[in-house]
Formats: C-alpha cells, sequence, structure tokens
C-alpha cells in the first residue's frame, strides 16, 4: 500500500500547489504515494474561523489552540502525528531513509503564529523535528522539505534510483558529501572538466569520485567524518 501524508495547515493552498510539481507530482501519478492538505480551520472552534488565541502569560503573538488541531488530525488517523518544532529531532538523511523504508501514513502538523499548544504537543504528537536552528514563519516548508526527501527515496519515484544512492549523505557514499559535478562544454571560461572523466576508465573515475567526496567533506564538512 502506497504511504501517505497529510498536512495540518491553514494554508492548504499553499500545500495544494506543491503537490503539482516535481517528486511530488511523480509520486501521485505512479501512485506511489497520496498527499492531503487538511485545512485547520475548518475545525475552527467558532464561526470566525478562530483557530488561535492569546497566549497565557502574555507576550506577543498568538498560539494555535489544541482543540482544532486535536480535532483535525482526529478526522483523519495516521501512523504518526509529526510537529515540526523548533525543540525537535534535526531532520536528515537517515531519518528520511528510515521514514522510506517504513511505508506508513504520516501527518505533518505545520505551526503557524507563535506555535501552537504544548498540550496538543504532549497528548497527540508522536514525533518532533527540526530543519534547523533558525525560525520560520510556519511549518508548512519544512514539512515539504522533509516529504521530499523521502519521496525520492521510495523506488520508481525518480526516473533512476541511483541519483538519490549518490546524493550528498546518502549510505553508498559513506554519509559523505558528493564529489563534483561536470557537464558540456568541456571547458568553460579557461576551466576544463577533469581529464580523468573524460577518460572512459571507470574504475579511475570511482577512485577520483571517492577521493574528492573525501576531499570535499574534510574541507567543507569535516563533522560528518567519523573517528
Amino acid at each position: 500500500m502506497a504511504p501517505s501524508f497529510q498536512f495540518v495547515t491553514v494554508h492548504p493552498e499553499f500545500m495544494e500547489s506543491y503537490f503539482r510539481f516535481g517528486v511530488f507530482r511523480a509520486a501521485q501519478k505512479k501512485d506511489l504515494a497520496h498527499f492531503k492538505a487538511i485545512d485547520l480551520r475548518d475545525y475552527a472552534v467558532d464561526k470566525h474561523g478562530s483557530v488561535d488565541d492569546h497566549p497565557y502569560g502574555g507576550g506577543d503573538g498568538m498560539v494555535l489552540r489544541p482543540e482544532p488541531l486535536r480535532d483535525a488530525v482526529a478526522a483523519f488517523p495516521s501512523d504518526r502525528v509529526i510537529a515540526l518544532t523548533p525543540t525537535g529531532t534535526l531532520w536528515s538523511q537517515k531519518e528520511a531513509i528510515k521514514f522510506a523504508g517504513e511505508p506508513r501514513s504520516l501527518t505533518f502538523v505545520c505551526g503557524r503564529f507563535g506555535g501552537m499548544d504544548q498540550r496538543f504537543i504532549d497528548q497527540y504528537v508522536t514525533d518532533e523535528y527540526s530543519l534547523g536552528d533558525y525560525i520560520l514563519s510556519g511549518g508548512e516548508l519544512a514539512a515539504l522539505s522533509m516529504v521530499d526527501s523521502i519521496l525520492r527515496l521510495i523506488p520508481g519515484v525518480l526516473g533512476n534510483l541511483d541519483s538519490a544512492k549518490l546524493d550528498s549523505f546518502s549510505e553508498m557514499l559513506g554519509g559523505m558529501l558528493e564529489y563534483p559535478l561536470y557537464t558540456r562544454p568541456q571547458i568553460f571560461e579557461s576551466l576544463e572538466v577533469p581529464a580523468v572523466l573524460l577518460s572512459g576508465n571507470h574504475e579511475k573515475i570511482a577512485k577520483w569520485r571517492l577521493d574528492q567526496s573525501l576531499a570535499r567533506t574534510r574541507l567543507k564538512r569535516p563533522d560528518l567524518l567519523k573517528d
């Protein structure tokens, strides 16, 4: 059964626009994944569409109320409910591989305003994730980024699965950065493509790429190298 990805959001049209492009479109067209944007305002607490309120204790901004969030995720049950929060586990390629290998239904709760009521997180969220140490205006872009990284790893979504297997941080590269890439023209502004890539010697090319991955990782991301 194809995995399903649901997004609780106050901007369903924004999410749906993404479903028409790239890996989202490819996955849907091949029936390898399904997507749904759940409009949080459909579960508002009043006729005015209210889903947020002022924070207890004072402070700037508004907080998403727990009742609409609860009702939205309850209306579309899933295996896991994921919240995008600054306190969440840092998303990584390893996490993407884990989720891609376990077909399931996932609901992503996209926060807005000042955040979401902690009681909803405590009661209904199974996983919290963060893309990094910075703040976005909402969780929509973060959720789409996470799902994009998962979809790339589902067999059949990409035209060539090796495209994902040889990405930066992939297992085949030992978690290192990808080697430099070159295409036509052979000479660009006096810079030539490395001769080894034109040699046709696949063994030498493979060694060059591995050496380049190691050198690039050591220079730019030494934290990725194992001791």
